[in-house]
């Protein structure tokens, strides 16, 4: 088929398509033609001229680049990430992913043409150039706190300095994805102890560390970096890194920064490569040299490479984000679309529900008759008086001088049935000794129950568990084995249990492990 051909078949199924993709209900939502939605691409080169790489649709035109590359796009950035070939698609609704683990950075003070190209930022010129990378990516003020609680409740509420404390009670995503039953936490280099709310200490900054204004969010969500750990499937669902103000080149320099970022996260990129987990790394805000514009890029097994050119800024980022768990909307995030052209994304798999039935259709001369009986074994016969026969599936035309009469009997209706029988609920876990207990943590263990896809957590000081340490009532940990419990006191007995849940329920609790702490 020759490209033209091909563009002409496509186009009209595509603007088709869009036609039925409006999404509605959401404040500030308009058709879904608005964004670029899909991206075709075409291995085959019938004439060495180039080839069909991406169709997009926005604001009703369509745009069709056939050439090797789009933008500045280098030659087939793709080929650095193989997995966006391997016929990988995250599971996804609305047109964006649900990893099972994001990670934002966020860096300092810097323009996009300041990191993208330089040679003293190695390793994140390396993961833009295996990602997506956003070539009109905006941070949204000056100076560097506003740009923080934009990206993290969608409001700067009422904040346009750096000034140090602050204490807000309003929307953020910290706290929909908690309410969502899901795990969120920040990350911060040098904070000096868990649920610290000082607004320095060392190269650790407050105005850096959003979550930290916020009374609703429980404060064993704000963590010092040396919590990151190194089994990235004990990772919340959503996590912020900030590296500090050394670190993040605020007052370091670009290669210190791309140097810790490279000793720190390369091993969760790569992980996040084969686990359906993404990256984002992004600045706050730049150095006012170039109207704001900064660098932001995903990585991620999800992720399809490339150079994209839409304008995003802070609050796009955070819209995403929420779509991809489906919460509700902070601040004015509502009003911005969500980034939905980078990704693998395949629908969500289907739970067969149909039982499709097959019958035979006959279409009988018009000198036959036909008797159907439904019967359980697929056996037509016919039964001729002359020469000439019928069959049930095919039609016979009439004969001008018809000289027999022709009986066709089929006794078979052949019905298929397909039948989805749902997963047990799944069996109580077995709750094991705890692990890595420290002055302020300990790690809870427990065995995988088969057909389970999550677990959740309860931790109290009470052994019937009359009361929970905050945060972690029906704490939803994910699929894994083992969870890190943090922001406990010293020398103090805990009280752990478990279960196991998958879509057709919750098991039962688990037996109750005790865990005492250390004196500091």
């Amino acid at each position: 088929m020759s490209k033209l051909t091909l563009t002409s078949c496509i186009l009209p199924l595509l603007l088709l398509f869009t036609s039925f993709e409006a999404r509605s209900g959401n404040p500030g939502t308009t058709d879904r033609s608005n964004n670029q939605l899909q991206r075709v691409r075409s291995s085959a080169d019938e004439n060495g001229s180039g080839t069909l790489q991406r169709m997009t649709v926005q604001n009703g035109s369509v745009t069709m680049d056939v050439d090797r590359g789009w933008g500045s796009r280098a030659d087939d950035l793709s080929e650095a990430n193989p997995l966006a070939h391997s016929g990988y698609r995250a599971p996804g609704v609305n047109g964006v992913p649900r990893p099972d683990h994001v990670v934002i950075v966020i860096e300092e003070n810097h323009s996009y043409s300041e990191i993208i190209g330089s040679s003293a930022a190695p390793f994140i010129n390396s993961l833009a150039a295996q990602g997506a990378l956003f070539t009109q990516s905006y941070a949204t003020t000056h100076p560097s706190q506003p740009n923080y609680l934009h990206l993290f409740s969608g409001s700067n509420q009422g904040v346009t300095s750096d000034s140090c404390p602050h204490s807000f009670s309003t929307a953020n995503l910290g706290r929909y994805l908690l309410d969502a039953s899901l795990t969120f936490a920040g990350y911060s280099e040098d904070l000096p102890s868990v649920g610290s709310t000082v607004c320095t200490s060392g190269a650790y900054a407050r105005k850096h560390a959003p979550w930290v204004n916020f009374t609703n969010i429980p404060t064993t969500t704000n963590l010092p970096f040396s919590y990151f750990p190194s089994d990235y499937t004990t990772l919340p669902i959503v996590s912020f890194v900030v590296p500090n103000l050394n670190n993040d080149m605020h007052d370091g320099t670009i290669q210190q920064g791309d140097t810790w970022l490279q000793q720190h996260l390369n091993g969760y990129v790569q992980w996040a490569m084969t686990h359906n987990s993404l990256l984002i790394m992004t600045f706050d805000e730049d150095d006012s040299s170039q109207s704001n514009r900064i660098a932001t890029f995903f990585v991620g097994q999800m992720v399809l490479p490339g150079q994209y050119s839409e304008s995003i800024n802070h609050f796009n980022l955070l819209r995403t984000l929420e779509d991809m768990y489906n919460l509700p909307y902070a601040g004015v995030s509502g009003n911005y679309q969500p980034i939905t052209d980078v990704w693998t994304v395949g629908p969500p798999t289907p739970t067969p529900t149909s039982t499709p039935t097959a019958s035979p259709t006959q279409t009988p001369s018009p000198i036959a008759t036909a008797t159907a009986t439904p019967t359980s074994t697929l056996t037509p016969t016919a039964t001729a008086t002359a020469t000439a026969t019928s069959t049930p599936t095919a039609t016979v035309p009439p004969s001008p001088t018809p000289t027999a009469t022709a009986t066709s009997t089929p006794t078979a209706t052949a019905t298929a049935t397909a039948t989805s029988t749902p997963a047990p609920t799944p069996a109580a876990p077995t709750a094991l000794r705890a692990t890595n207990v420290t002055a302020s943590s300990f790690t809870v263990n427990w065995n995988s129950v088969s057909g389970a896809t999550g677990y959740r957590l309860d931790v109290s000081t009470s052994n019937s568990f009359t009361s929970y340490i905050l945060g972690y009532q029906n704490l939803n940990v994910g699929n894994t084995t083992s969870y890190n419990v943090v922001g406990l006191s010293a020398k103090t007995t805990y009280y752990y249990r478990l279960r196991a849940y998958n879509g057709s329920g919750t098991s039962a609790n688990s037996n109750v492990i005790s865990a005492k702490t250390k004196v500091h």
